[in-house]
């Protein structure tokens, strides 16, 4: 087993088996490349923040005014809470580089457990807004809701059971 340190702000051990994961799987700073799964959750837990991001910029370049007819019911007042914790988290894997700073790389450090905080809250907030009078008359918000959970309940026990997850948040460019 490899054991460095990978910062001298704040050390973040990584034991990684040699030939482990492919040489694709790493970046230009040799560190694991976050998986697709990872990203899609980081999007979908930080959604209510993120997607107005996007749109936002999406209207600057000259996006149709439209848009927010399409993405309408994709996120609720009840998503902001889980989307501040997931925000930050989805920030730190775009801004991962050996020049970031403390906080960055705190928020790293910990970000499967808060992308599994950011899940758990997503999915107890739905819960909470589904009835079983909903559900038994066929509501089709609560279908909707229903499908939210089981995202929730995959994504926390994604980010919470993956090998490579744990792997991919331990593992920062050195300073």
């Amino acid at each position: 087993m490899l054991a460095f340190s990978t910062s001298a702000i704040a050390p973040m051990q990584k034991s990684l088996e040699p030939g482990r994961y492919s040489l694709d799987s790493y970046d230009r700073h040799f560190c694991l490349k976050p998986p697709l799964l990872l990203w899609l959750s980081a999007v979908f837990l930080s959604r209510a923040i993120s997607i107005p991001f996007v749109i936002g910029i999406g209207s600057l370049g000259g996006g149709s005014a439209n848009v927010n007819e399409l993405v309408h019911g994709l996120f609720s007042l009840s998503t902001l809470a889980p989307s501040c914790i997931a925000f930050p988290v989805l920030c730190a894997l775009a801004l991962r580089s050996p020049s970031s700073g403390r906080a960055v790389r705190w928020i790293y450090s910990h970000g499967h457990l808060l992308l599994a905080t950011a899940a758990i809250l997503d999915g107890a907030l739905a819960l909470s807004a589904l009835s079983l009078e909903r559900v038994e008359s066929a509501d089709e918000q609560a279908a909707g809701v229903l499908v939210r959970i089981v995202c929730d309940a995959y994504v926390c026990l994604y980010v919470l059971i993956s090998k490579r997850v744990r792997d991919v948040f331990a593992d920062f460019p050195a300073a």
